[in-house]
């Protein structure tokens, strides 16, 4: 009688079906879950290079680094060293009568561990030059004419330049 229900179709299609189900099945294994990057959650920045303001124009990309590894659950979801991306908002060079050079970067994203884009908020960065427009008009009538012509300072943000800025919205990272 087990030998005709060992040969049955039955027990064939069972066997079948088992087969396949223990094949198809997905396993997590454990260090490999997926980690949620919490929308505010904190990233510190640096400048990379010297910025200044009357060698950038709007619409460019800048570059800034990732000062420190920042992790969830003891896992490093952002890598120190990785690069982000910032976005030239406003600028202007120095111009006569004294008018200082200003720039605006806006901070844009981040990439992640496992490679996805990160978006980001805050931490914009904005920098004035020094401005001589008291100065030029004050020489410029009681000195000299000329004096009008006086620039003031192009705005510089220097290497190393420490910016914090956050992620714009939940993100889960594939670890």
């Amino acid at each position: 009688m087990i030998i005709k229900i060992l040969e049955s179709n039955y027990v064939k299609h069972c066997a079948l079906l088992l087969a396949v189900s223990i094949l198809t099945m997905s396993f997590k294994m454990p260090g490999n879950a997926d980690v949620v990057l919490n929308a505010g959650t904190g990233i510190p920045l640096e400048t990379v290079s010297m910025i200044q303001s009357d060698l950038v124009s709007v619409g460019q990309t800048i570059d800034f680094r990732v000062k420190y590894d920042v992790k969830v659950d003891g896992k490093t979801v952002v890598a120190a060293g990785a690069i982000a991306k910032g976005q030239v908002m406003r600028a202007q060079r120095a111009k006569g009568l004294g008018k200082e050079g200003f720039i605006e970067i806006q901070i844009k994203s981040v990439t992640a561990a496992d490679g996805q884009e990160v978006y980001l908020t805050g931490g914009n960065v904005y920098q004035e030059g020094e401005d001589k427009q008291t100065l030029s008009i004050v020489l410029g009538l009681f000195v000299c004419i000329l004096f009008l012509t006086m620039k003031g300072k192009n705005a510089q943000v220097p290497p190393g330049y420490s910016v914090n800025s956050a992620v714009a919205s939940t993100i889960t990272i594939k670890m």
